[in-house]
């Protein structure tokens, strides 16, 4: 038995926004059939987020456990459980794979699900009898013809008509354990299935509106040749500040592209009409730029009251930041 494929969507049809997964698990058919699955979804560290439901089915289903030992056999082959788990995700729970996606380096989300099968396991062999007409029962060995043909010696076993039972007289079999008395088994089994992962553009588009995340907006602004790579480790040192909360640290960073650039700028054209709308555009980064840096100072201004460094803040100057690398990147390079 094994977990063939894992497929995830978002969930609409509930109050608390959650993911279902469709799920393909490999077992022997006859052999064995699945009768509960429970377990656990976790992030890519191994977090447990919420606990996994299989979905009610929409109509009735059944499975069959079947006995070894006829022509039978060749039934006992792999086949195909399908399910559906619903998994709730509470407000932590997304919380948490928003940072989890954050510090991946393309911005995916990955999950491993934790399932425990319980199987009811067939351990039945089944032996054939054979009807022998009470006319050639002697001392000597008896012999039967076997449905192949081969003829071979045979014990002799009583039989009496019992009006509670029925059986074929053509075809009478006799049920064993496998050596035992033991005819089923019911077996848990753990297994994991990792590295579920969901790209990041499906996860903007697809998956945040309806996990109550909010919507996204994507610009793409082309890093082009790196031109000015010094700026961009910068913005990646300001990034991987904003995925420790470390909200200082990210406007240090961003400021310091401001500065880098800006003496780019004014090297590169000092005597050229460009240097006008440059003043314009540094002048507000560098408002902005500072904010976090002197916030003791913004304090101090009407209406006064406390200043509180948030999410939204932190992102505006990264976007703002890279905007303003790959402006001057442009001005660089037609002026080449």
């Amino acid at each position: 038995m094994q977990i063939k494929s894992v497929t995830p969507k978002p969930f609409e049809n509930s109050i608390p926004p959650g993911i279902s997964f469709k799920i393909e698990i490999v077992h022997v058919k006859f052999q064995e059939a699945i009768v509960g699955i429970e377990g656990w979804l976790t992030s890519d560290d191994g977090k447990i987020l919420a606990k996994v439901g299989e979905a009610l089915p929409e109509a009735a289903t059944s499975d069959e456990i079947g006995a070894r030992g006829s022509t039978n056999d060749s039934q006992f082959k792999e086949t195909v459980y399908n399910s559906t788990f619903i998994v709730p995700l509470g407000k932590k729970a997304l919380n948490y794979i928003e940072k989890r996606r954050m510090d991946n380096e393309k911005r995916d989300v990955f999950f491993t699900l934790r399932l425990n099968i319980r199987t009811i396991q067939s351990k039945a062999i089944i032996s054939h009898l054979h009807e022998i007409d009470s006319r050639s029962i002697t001392t000597q060995p008896v012999e039967v013809t076997r449905h192949s043909g081969v003829k071979t010696k045979a014990n002799l076993i009583a039989y009496v008509h019992d009006p509670d039972f029925y059986s074929d007289r053509s075809n009478r079999w006799v049920i064993s354990g496998n050596r035992g008395q033991v005819f089923l088994n019911v077996l848990s089994q753990s297994f994991e299935k990792s590295g579920i992962r969901i790209p990041s553009t499906d996860w903007i588009h697809d998956y945040a509106p309806k996990l109550e995340l909010g919507e996204y907006f994507i610009v793409e602004i082309l890093k082009g040749k790196k031109v000015i790579k010094k700026a961009w480790e910068y913005i990646e040192k300001a990034e991987e500040c904003y995925r420790q909360w470390d909200t200082k640290g990210a406007y240090a960073n961003c400021r310091e592209v401001g500065k880098l650039l800006n003496e780019l700028i004014k090297k590169k054209f000092k005597n050229n009409p460009i240097i006008k709308k440059w003043k314009r555009a540094i002048e507000k980064f560098n408002t902005f730029a500072s904010l976090d840096l002197h916030v003791e100072d913004i304090i101090k201004e009407r209406p006064e009251g406390e200043i509180v460094i948030g999410r939204s803040d932190t992102e505006h100057i990264l976007f703002v930041t890279k905007a303003l690398i790959k402006y001057v990147q442009e001005l660089l390079l037609e002026k080449d």
